[in-house]
């Protein structure tokens, strides 16, 4: 199971197929490819199997690894801490004679209090999987409520060396997670729906929205229904009010919010990509063709974008 992110929050909620108290690996496979990341690591340019190294400061996670860090308590009243600097000065020897002189001095300052956090220290070692292929990975670690915060930073420190981090059985063999099941939309009856009878399927969300509003939501849907989508999806619970009109013919699928001060999303991925999506990959920049404020020039631009 492999996590291509650049970090995440939780450990559990990006692992599957991986049971309570079962122990697991976090690596990358494929090591050629990260011949120039693994030598700024420190492993030797052969990457001889059993080779084990605790990885070099390459950035924050990866300090925090090797070094620690402070946990600073900023709820409490400032202390006064002193850090050391050289004052260097300059003294006059007779008449003309100079002679410059230095010490090492204590400066005070203010900050708030803070407790030093041991490093986790976590290693990497160069292993043989069963396929006989060489792998980076951590020590294994079991996965249960006591070894969230553990397994969090583990694959946070490989998504900062590497950018993934795949998850392996205790013997180094693939993990074949549990099939995900989305339920986030719902697919309106296909085929092409006339105004009437989209407007009747649409009108639970809208009459959620403000009676003010309605006509707003109402036009800005109508606007799209008369380019002819080919299905339209309405959102369920967290995406609620939210209402993609798809037209893979042209490979574009516009998702359309209630909210009368937001925006309109057109974007140009298949539709089982973008009902798999998180809603914050959804409206990740990245993936959006077009992002249509809902302004006076909304219906132009729209029609500009979706060809009429």
């Amino acid at each position: 199971m492999l996590i291509r992110k650049k970090r995440i929050r939780s450990a559990r909620s990006n692992i599957r197929g991986i049971k309570d108290g079962e122990r697991f690996c976090m690596a990358v496979t494929s090591i050629e490819r990260f011949s120039s990341e693994l030598d700024k690591i420190g492993f030797s340019s052969s990457l001889g199997v059993g080779e084990q190294l605790l990885p070099a400061a390459l950035g924050k996670v990866s300090y925090f690894n090797a070094e620690g860090g402070y946990e600073v308590h900023r709820d409490q009243p400032m202390e006064t801490a002193f850090r050391q600097a050289e004052w260097r000065w300059e003294e006059f020897r007779g008449r003309y004679g100079k002679v410059e002189k230095s010490k090492i001095a204590e400066i005070p300052y203010k900050r708030y209090p803070r407790t030093f956090v041991e490093p986790p220290a976590v290693e990497l070692q160069i292993a043989l999987s069963p396929n006989n292929e060489k792998v980076v990975t951590s020590a294994s670690v079991t996965f249960d409520s006591t070894s969230e915060k553990l397994l969090t930073h583990i694959i946070n420190l490989f998504l900062e060396l590497f950018g993934e981090c795949d998850i392996l059985k205790k013997d180094l063999s693939p993990v074949s997670p549990s099939k995900l099941i989305r339920l986030n939309w719902e697919v309106l009856p296909k085929g092409k729906l006339p105004w009437e009878k989209l407007q009747k399927e649409l009108k639970p969300i809208v009459n959620r929205q403000p009676k003010g509003n309605r006509t707003v939501i109402d036009s800005r849907h109508e606007a799209i229904a008369r380019h002819d989508p080919e299905f339209v999806a309405v959102g369920r619970g967290g995406f609620d009010g939210y209402v993609i009109f798809g037209f893979p013919s042209k490979s574009l699928y516009v998702l359309e919010s209630v909210q009368v001060n937001n925006a309109t999303y057109v974007l140009d991925r298949d539709w089982e990509e973008l009902s798999s999506l998180t809603k914050a990959d959804l409206l990740n920049a990245n993936l959006h063709k077009g992002r249509v404020i809902h302004r006076e020039s909304w219906f132009s631009e729209i029609h500009s974008l979706l060809g009429k």
